[in-house]
């Protein structure tokens, strides 16, 4: 299995792979999209300067340090769609990138998909998240459109994506783990993410009311289930218990989240999944291995279990040792 990292800085890229990186994404936006545009519409669905490499410089050097390394690198522009006046720019974009070595690129509009795909035919397409692409039929067609490979949605379950990895065998899986769990289903999310203080929408403590009392025992259950996130760390987000299974079940690349974290966390991230991507190698004993996992997360975190950012909750234990 891949690990896969975002990059942000170009100091961080070698030590980054050093942790145990193969493959490494993220994206700068070039200065006439920011003053086109601006980074509320960010050129990669980051709207902080602190989330973006620097410039297509770093990008070069970056994309050069992966080449050496044996590793990969991963162009995001995965904004769920781009307005008519945005094609041209883009396309540019990608041309740039080619030149400075870029083999692969993280996207979500189908439209720039087939774009790119008659202009540089050559490139590996991964399907981001936001494409929403929740089964095999979808990715199926996406793949007729050109795409190689797909970010699965962080609300599917571990058994729902070994059934799409065995009915698209053609097509690589990754899976989400650690930080950044979300209480929305992506793809189908229209947030913005914007604030300075990177608070986000469902972090913020607001309520919601059936609009005709009483409500459901569903419904009930969902609003206080959201009612919940406003009191929960997302950076807490794991999975570590759902590795042996994501591995039996085909997929191929774990995709660690964390664009614009710092350099320090996303190192020890790496080291901590991969850490456990070894220990499926040499346990057998699942519920041995869990006690190592739920002991790690709350080393790692200052924090036990929560289910609210667990991300295979299908695993989630009854007792957090």
């Amino acid at each position: 299995m891949k690990l896969i990292s975002p990059v942000d800085r170009l100091a961080e890229a070698q030590s980054l792979l050093d942790a145990g990186a193969d493959e490494l994404y993220g994206g700068y936006v070039p200065e006439d999209w920011q003053r086109r545009f601006g980074l509320l519409a960010s050129i990669n669905q980051r709207t902080f300067a602190g989330a973006q490499i620097e410039n297509y410089q770093d990008l070069r050097a970056i994309v050069a340090i992966c080449r050496r390394q044996g590793g990969e690198f991963a162009l995001t522009l995965n904004s769920p769609f781009y307005s008519q006046a945005q094609q041209p720019m883009l396309l540019d974009y990608v041309g740039e990138a080619v030149q400075a070595g870029v083999t692969s690129v993280i996207l979500a509009d189908l439209a720039l998909l087939r774009s790119l795909r008659k202009q540089f035919p050559q490139l590996l397409y991964h399907a981001s998240t936001l494409a929403h692409l929740s089964n095999s039929a979808a990715i199926r067609f996406y793949h007729q459109q050109g795409i190689g490979r797909v970010i699965l949605p962080r609300h599917l379950t571990v058994a729902e994506m070994g059934e799409i990895r065995r009915a698209v065998p053609e097509v690589a899986c990754d899976a989400f783990l650690l930080v950044g769990k979300c209480p929305n289903t992506e793809g189908l999310c229209t947030f913005h993410h914007s604030s300075a203080d990177k608070i986000w929408p469902c972090e913020i403590p607001y309520r919601i009311e059936p609009v005709k009392p009483p409500a459901a025992a569903a419904l009930t259950a969902a609003m206080a289930r959201q009612k919940s996130w406003s009191q929960t760390e997302r950076k807490h987000g794991c999975g570590l218990c759902a590795i042996p299974q994501l591995k039996a079940g085909g997929i191929d690349g774990l995709k660690l989240v964390g664009r614009g974290a710092p350099t320090l966390r996303k190192i020890k991230n790496l080291q901590l999944v991969s850490h456990f991507v070894m220990l499926t190698e040499r346990s057998r004993d699942f519920a041995d291995y869990q006690r190592q996992a739920l002991a790690a997360h709350r080393a790692h975190f200052g924090i036990g279990c929560s289910e609210n950012v667990c991300y295979y909750p299908e695993f989630y234990p009854e007792i957090d040792p």
